[in-house]
Parts: structure tokens; C-alpha cells; sequence
């Protein structure tokens, strides 16, 4: 199997990624997306996008929800299911019980209400097609093979 990752991913960003890789020698080649960081290549209708954990999801979606969208909208108009992968497991398995971290001042570092990214992230589902996971960041190569060849939905 030969996984193709965007030109747009730091290099060296996802360490575990490339480990699971070349534990189950599978080619990594760096090359131009159209949408997500990674796919196989020869088979162009999945597309997994990795979030390092919850705040770069909510990141994403409330101050670069104009660019997000666009990605979305691209990967429904090509025909590509984009998968999501946010690498933070979630308190209970919801997102409306995630809590920021807290500073040395004991304040939340992170601003937003997890109730109101979870209702925007149904909705980007259900107007795009666009899935929304979360892994643990061990489990991150595995699952995203398994998405990738449809073996996890």
C-alpha cells in the first residue's frame, strides 16, 4: 500500500503516524491533496484530515470556518468522503463534556462551548457528508488506515 500525505503537512508533525507506517511497511509519498493529509493512492474517494486535538478542531471551525467550509464543500463536490480524525479521546465519548485545560491561574486556556462545536460539527455533517472521529493519539495510524480502506466507518 502506498499512503499519500499532503505537501501542506509539517513534516515530522505526525511521528506516530509515520511509525504505524512503517511498522505495517506501508510507502508514504508527500503529495499535492485536493482535500485532507492523507489517501491512498489509486483510490481517491476517502480522504482522512487529522486534528492534533480538540482546540485545532474548534480552531478550524469557528476562526477559519471560511476555509474549512470550502474544503468540505470541495470533497462533497468531488466526491470524496472527508473523515475528520481528531486526536484527543473525548470524556465519556461526547464532545459536550469536553473541558479546556486549565492555566496556572486556574482559567480554561480554550474559550468555547464544546455544546455549540458539537452542534456545528452535526450540521457540517449533514450538509457536506464530512465525518467527525476522535482517537486516542496512539490509535491514530491504525484507525486511519481502517478509514481510509473502509474497513471503519
Amino acid at each position: 500500500m502506498v499512503l499519500l500525505e499532503d505537501t501542506r503537512n509539517q513534516i515530522g508533525k505526525h511521528r506516530n503516524i509515520e511509525a504505524y507506517c512503517r511498522m505495517k511497511e506501508i510507502e508514504i509519498i508527500r503529495q499535492a491533496l485536493i482535500v485532507g493529509d492523507y489517501m491512498i493512492a489509486g483510490k481517491g474517494d476517502i480522504s482522512v484530515d487529522t486534528k492534533q486535538d480538540v482546540r485545532e478542531l474548534a480552531m478550524d471551525v469557528f476562526q477559519e470556518h471560511r476555509r474549512f467550509r470550502e474544503e468540505c464543500e470541495r470533497a462533497q463536490k468531488c466526491g470524496i468522503t472527508l473523515i475528520i480524525l481528531t486526536e484527543e479521546t473525548l470524556p465519556g465519548g461526547r464532545l459536550d463534556k469536553w473541558r479546556s485545560p486549565c492555566g496556572k491561574d486556574g482559567r480554561p486556556l480554550y474559550r468555547f462551548d464544546p455544546a455549540v462545536l458539537r452542534k456545528a460539527l452535526i450540521t457540517m455533517q449533514d450538509k457536506y457528508g464530512v465525518k467527525f472521529r476522535f482517537c486516542h493519539p496512539a490509535s491514530t495510524g491504525k484507525q486511519m488506515i481502517e478509514y481510509l480502506e473502509g474497513r471503519r466507518k
